[in-house]
């Protein structure tokens, strides 16, 4: 036979935070100090419908762990006698349920009728019991009566639904002016307020509340608007302030109502801001989608007109940014937004000097760019680096050539000194080198004889 355990232990563990706990035998064994009867059998072989109803005061279980049907129950009776009776002998041992101190939920009066209906399946199971089972269904019987008719039990006190409220109201409406009154207003946290939000619940059926905390919450909102504007707008001015700090100074400024002049500048700045990071997000992805490889340096690096119109989109914002004097802790990625606008600028030129072969112009802009450019991208930056790999060899072999030539001009070595400056100027052009290839290719005077 399986190992007994006491039935409804549910309905027990609700209310055993506000009773006494268990005493507990020199041994170790935990006793029960719960009324209860048991279902016991003649003989441990004896069918369940022979048993008989044991009353007791208190119970400890001394099953042995681990040993279906070892050990034994030992019972303390009305008259302060124990008994003590062998596990395997035990039907059931039920104690009386107590009824729970606080029920205001369904789902706390589902528990307890759920008790109710395994007392019925006991009483109708086991017929000796039912007398006991009738006995004990009877408080939780008048608990559920009480509760459906409309009735809430709080701390062991059943009272109306209606009462109860009335009392919810007026303690949270008295706690809720206290903390809105005793605190700057501009500081008060209404809409998180923990009673303010229990008040709103309990608005819902009751108009004349909800009236008072439409009251409450413009008086509120005038209070807070009038106070907090100027604290804001001094907080923002503040170059220490941090990126998260600034974020929730200007997350409360969109929120204050009936705005003056002076926050609507703000809140357009912070616009303009936010309109500033989606055009750099938008001219960042134009140009790496243009500059992903595979990439031809062939082919003299310029913008799509796509990206070229963003980045004049762009510029004109960060003008009109600027002029309007933001407050230091509205800021925008300047970095960024100068590397887009460096690459948009330079890379003309920087086009027009490689169509040229003047690769030491182009060289010198792609230099000045390639450190923002991986503010655009690392496409971006892969693509100027290779240029200004590119413009690096082609000008060390442009000096190389020439320098030869012009030692080899200073050995009278005039013909070889010509065909190095030509290899010279057929990589980049030079108004220097130009000049000595027209003064070596000029005939030498006639001696006279």
């Amino acid at each position: 036979m399986s190992l007994i355990r006491p039935i409804f232990l549910f309905l027990v563990c609700l209310v055993s935070a506000v009773r006494p706990l268990p005493a507990q035998t020199p041994d170790g064994h935990v006793a029960v100090e719960k009324n209860g009867f048991a279902l016991v059998k003649p003989q441990a072989w004896s069918s369940p419908a022979q048993a008989s109803v044991l009353k007791f005061t208190a119970y400890t279980d001394r099953s042995a762990r681990g040993t279906p049907g070892a050990g034994y129950f030992v019972f303390r009776l009305s008259n302060q006698m124990e008994r003590q009776i062998p596990v395997a002998q035990i039907v059931k041992v039920v104690p009386q349920p107590e009824v729970p101190k606080n029920i205001s939920t369904q789902a706390e009066c589902d528990l307890i009728k759920k008790a109710i209906g395994d007392f019925r399946s006991l009483a109708k199971s086991l017929p000796a019991s039912q007398d006991l089972c009738m006995e004990m269904i009877k408080p939780l019987d008048e608990a559920v009566a009480k509760f459906e008719s409309g009735e809430i039990k709080i701390d062991g006190v059943w009272k109306t639904k209606r009462e109860v409220a009335n009392q919810e109201v007026s303690s949270y409406e008295t706690k809720l002016k206290q903390e809105f009154y005793a605190k700057n207003p501009a500081l008060f946290e209404l809409e998180s307020n923990v009673y303010y939000i229990q008040l709103l619940e309990l608005a819902k059926d009751d108009a004349a509340l909800s009236a008072r905390l439409t009251a409450l919450k413009a008086e509120h909102q005038r209070l807070r608007a009038r106070e907090e504007s100027a604290a804001i707008v001094n907080k923002l001015n503040d170059p220490a302030l941090s990126p998260n700090e600034a974020g929730l100074l200007i997350k409360r400024l969109k929120s204050l109502p009936n705005p003056d002049s002076v926050i609507r500048s703000l809140i357009n700045q912070v616009q303009l801001a936010e309109t500033i990071d989606l055009q750099i997000n938008e001219v960042r992805a134009l140009m790496e989608a243009q500059f992903a490889p595979p990439q031809d340096f062939e082919k003299t690096p310029v913008l799509s007109p796509e990206a070229r119109n963003a980045a004049q989109k762009l510029a004109q914002s960060f003008e009109e940014f600027k002029s309007s004097a933001p407050p230091a802790a509205i800021k925008v990625p300047v970095d960024t937004l100068t590397a887009v606008i460096l690459i948009h600028e330079k890379l003309p030129s920087i086009a027009s000097s490689l169509q040229s072969k003047d690769y030491l112009a182009a060289n010198t802009a792609l230099a000045a760019l390639v450190e923002p450019s991986g503010k655009i991208g690392p496409h971006t930056r892969e693509l100027l680096v290779g240029f200004q790999t590119l413009t690096t060899t082609k000008v060390a072999s442009f000096t190389k050539l020439r320098d030869e030539a012009a030692a080899l001009q200073k050995e009278g070595k005039s013909k070889p000194a010509l065909a190095k400056y030509k290899e010279a100027l057929a990589i980049m052009p030079s108004s220097q080198v130009s000049a000595e290839i027209s003064r070596i290719s000029q005939p030498e005077p006639q001696k006279k004889k």
